[in-house]
């Protein structure tokens, strides 16, 4: 029997993905100024046809169309929908590495960062002196209401330091919570420390026992969580950060904002920073588990917390959260050394020019442990890595594990890099997750301070990745940069920092990989690359739609693109909805 379906235009049949397609209720046909389908046996259409979620045919003409139709067994009915023949399409755009939890967490509160943001309702503009921190941020001081305020995106390389004592002197009576840029570390004044029981040493030290914590990364006196110490106050913190209503606001913004910048997939890396694992599962769920929901979500557990029976444990959330728009497919999260934006990261000699040491969040010896016992229990590996010295500590525990069909180890972030370590990456088959807004965000800083001009001029070393063919995406880690595949596209192509100055240039990627990272290489590195990523016929009809064609203003112009909505499984929503 002959099914009714919709053609949108895209891409060409492939016998083996068309017999995995069910067939779907009636559809459209769509016609578009230009379709990019990141598929390179076709890389450019204008028509595609849908049937129900899924691509069932692409081509240049409704009459190419046909021998795709009918080797499904569908006919089309009705004229073609004209609604985005002005348009361009393509691929909905995936952020391979985010929090979701951070994030509805983070939309509740205030930046006041180096940088500029523009949030759902609210623009808050970049403080780069300490003068104009210390004016932002008591501005958002009187401007809240709440008991304990708490405030994102202080960076001492930018605002100056600040601690307890400079806190105290701010904000005396009310008790008062900085989060720097990096998320990594805390800072809280002493009426925030009685407020969330803190202010007792002997307190701390059991939380920080029971923590496992690293006491090197707790400053009580100066009112400092950093690291491993996190843990400790968010636990205190989590009743002011977790509440029913802040939750279903931010989660709400954080769709809206993957909504309006052309996000259909993203990748929780690392379900249970906040609460524990069955918490965080449940309420990303609860948001994303909706049938007005033009998104999806994977789920990944943190090494920590898969216990010996990993088969049993996956089977078991697989079963309670795995659904149509939430996957928890064989990946686990791993982390090597500290925070970028921290100068956390474990740097080789010279190390930093100030003679500070970096930090692990997993000594070498227990992560070498964690691939060995991960990797033969069948999981993909992702590894938060961001110095040279993590680097090095990574790529050595993982030289020994064989190649395995289906398997894949990727490096997540990859702030700092060296061209022989690159040569690593490739000759080991690594896959690489790139944080780009290091550069724009710290190329100048770490030039003065830290790293000094010739390494600064090497963060995020993308360009030798590209030349040397090692699979790349390009994430936010939300709030390390915005939710904006575009913008980050344009970062890692242009590489300009916040002053307008170009660092490393021969590190920039080229426009065709920038956008490769941002679809179907960003699946591929989760692992989604069978079914989305690119316009291709029996994936999911993920698109975004733009009111230009991205290659066409190179470099400089992706900033200028702007979503005018999503196509998830074939359901149009408009950006600004």
């Amino acid at each position: 029997m002959k099914t009714r379906l919709a053609i949108f235009a895209l891409v060409t049949l492939v016998p083996w993905q068309l017999a995995a397609v069910s067939p779907a209720p009636d559809a459209t046909i769509y016609e578009a100024s230009q379709i990019i389908t990141m598929d390179p046996d076709r890389p450019t259409a204008r028509f595609v046809a849908i049937s129900g979620a899924n691509i069932v045919a692409v081509g240049n003409s409704v009459a190419e169309l046909q021998p795709q139709l009918a080797a499904y067994g569908a006919v089309v009915s009705g004229p073609v929908d004209r609604r985005f023949a002005s348009d361009d399409l393509m691929p909905g755009l995936i952020d391979p590495h985010i929090h979701p939890m951070l994030a509805a967490v983070m939309l509740n509160i205030p930046f006041v960062a180096p940088d500029d943001w523009d949030m759902p309702g609210r623009r808050y503009s970049g403080a780069r002196t300490p003068a104009a921190y210390r004016t932002l941020l008591k501005a958002e001081i009187a401007r809240s209401s709440e008991k304990l305020t708490i405030v994102w995106g202080h960076h001492e390389l930018f605002h100056g330091p600040i601690d307890r004592a400079a806190l105290d002197a701010l904000s005396p009576d009310r008790p008062l919570v900085i989060w720097q840029r990096s998320f990594h570390d805390v800072i809280a004044n002493s009426a925030a420390l009685r407020l969330l029981g803190l202010d007792d040493p002997a307190i701390v030290e059991g939380l920080m026992a029971r923590a496992k914590a690293d006491p090197a990364h707790l400053d009580l006196a100066r009112g400092v969580f950093s690291e491993t110490a996190l843990p400790v106050a968010l636990g205190k913190l989590r009743p002011w950060l977790l509440t029913p209503e802040r939750i279903r606001h931010g989660m709400a913004s954080l769709q809206r904002i993957m909504r309006d910048k052309g996000v259909t997939t993203v990748a929780d890396m690392g379900t249970g920073i906040f609460a524990d694992f069955d918490t965080e599962a449940g309420l990303i769920k609860a948001a994303f588990e909706r049938p007005d929901n033009p998104s999806r979500v994977m789920l990944m557990p943190v090494a920590s917390s898969v216990p010996d029976d990993a088969d049993g444990w996956l089977a078991a959330r697989q079963a309670r959260y795995a659904g149509h728009r939430v996957l928890l497919n064989r990946r686990v999260k791993m982390f090597a050394d500290g925070a970028f934006f921290a100068q956390n990261m474990q740097m080789n000699p010279p190390g930093y020019r100030d003679g500070h040491e970096g930090k692990w969040l997993t000594e070498p010896k227990f992560l070498t442990a964690q691939f060995d016992r991960y990797w033969k229990q069948g999981f993909s590996l992702h590894i938060h890595v961001n110095g040279d010295k993590g680097l090095d500590a990574v790529l050595t525990g993982l030289e020994p594990l064989p190649e395995r069909l289906g398997q894949t180890a990727t490096l997540e972030h990859l702030g700092y890099s060296t061209e022989s370590q690159n040569d690593r990456i490739a000759a080991k088959r690594l896959m690489v997750s790139a944080q780009p807004n290091y550069i724009r965000v710290l190329g100048d800083a770490y030039a003065a301070h830290g790293l000094g001009p010739e390494r600064a001029g090497h963060i995020n070393r993308l360009g030798s990745l590209e030349r040397k063919a090692v699979p790349l995406g390009l994430h936010s880690d939300f709030n390390m940069a915005p939710i904006d595949p575009f913008y980050l596209a344009w970062v890692a192509t242009s590489r300009i920092t916040l002053s307008g100055k170009v660092r490393g240039p021969a590190e920039r990627l080229s426009v065709d990989k920038a956008l490769r990272a941002i679809t179907i290489d960003a699946a591929r590195v989760i692992g989604l690359d069978a079914m989305t990523g690119s316009i291709r016929v029996g994936k999911r009809a993920d698109f975004s739609v733009l009111d230009r064609n991205p290659y066409a203003g190179g470099a400089a112009g992706l900033r200028a693109v702007r979503v005018k909505g999503v196509i998830f499984e074939g359901r149009f929503v408009a950006a600004g909805t």
